[in-house]
């Protein structure tokens, strides 16, 4: 019942947006001055809006309607015998490597931010791009990271982080310096991954980007918050896998 209510709220508020967001265009628009080409240019933008802003609406539902049944699975299982405690503790673990659950550990704390120095070879060199998040993100797994969050959207096999003009869409979501990149893990071990010589700091920071690593003994990082759907992926069911 909570779940539903929660759904009903989320959905309410999203489309109360969408109808704000609609109005104040459209008064924009009758005193822009555009030309006819303009003003349809920006009403397909408009229209391009608000599709996104259904979309995250029915993304909402499924992920708050998966989040009950996979919660109403895991108390059913610990309330019955010891195999299903064991299916339990693998769902648990399962759940830990999907990034489906908020985790806490000792790890680093990375926080980027562009340059203001920029002098030559153009501005662009300057700020930081989606290739420089995914560069440390590497770096960070191939150090041993457990865990990594970047500006609190968990990191997981669904994640995308690409450049979307002047910002970085990390899950979906739209980012714009300054960065702060979370990452549970041995921190002696990613703290020399990522001062590694030559490495990913080291250019960045040759461009006057600002990197600052910082260890610590508790870092917390949420769970993915999006929805884990497979359309064309099946389970193989023989033994046998062709390569």
């Amino acid at each position: 019942m909570k779940n539903r209510k929660a759904q009903t709220a989320i959905a309410i508020v999203l489309f109360i947006t969408s109808f704000v967001i609609v109005l104040q265009f459209k008064s924009v628009l009758k005193n822009s001055g555009l030309d006819s080409t303009q003003l349809q240019r920006v009403e397909d933008l408009q229209r391009e809006l608000v599709k996104e802003q259904e979309k995250n609406i029915d993304l909402n539902r499924q992920l708050l309607q998966a989040n009950s049944t996979l919660e109403t699975y895991r108390e059913n299982a610990q309330k019955n015998d010891s195999g299903s405690k064991a299916m339990a503790e693998e769902l648990k673990n399962a759940m830990l490597l999907a990034g489906l659950t908020d985790v806490e550990g000792k790890g680093v704390t990375v926080v980027l931010k562009d340059s203001t120095e920029a002098t030559m070879g153009g501005a662009s060199n300057y700020i930081i791009h989606d290739r420089d998040l995914r560069d440390i993100v590497n770096e960070l797994i191939a150090s041993g990271a457990e865990a990594i969050s970047i500006n609190g959207e968990r990191i997981s096999g669904k994640s995308a982080i690409r450049c979307v003009g002047p910002t970085v869409t990390i899950n979906n979501r739209y980012y714009a310096s300054p960065f702060t990149i979370k990452a549970i893990g041995d921190p002696d071990t990613l703290e020399a991954g990522l001062n590694i010589r030559d490495g990913v700091v080291d250019v960045m920071r040759a461009f006057k980007i600002d990197v600052t690593i910082t260890k610590s003994s508790k870092i917390q990082i949420p769970k993915y918050n999006g929805t884990v759907t497979f359309k064309h992926a099946e389970e193989v069911k023989s033994a046998k896998v062709e390569e």
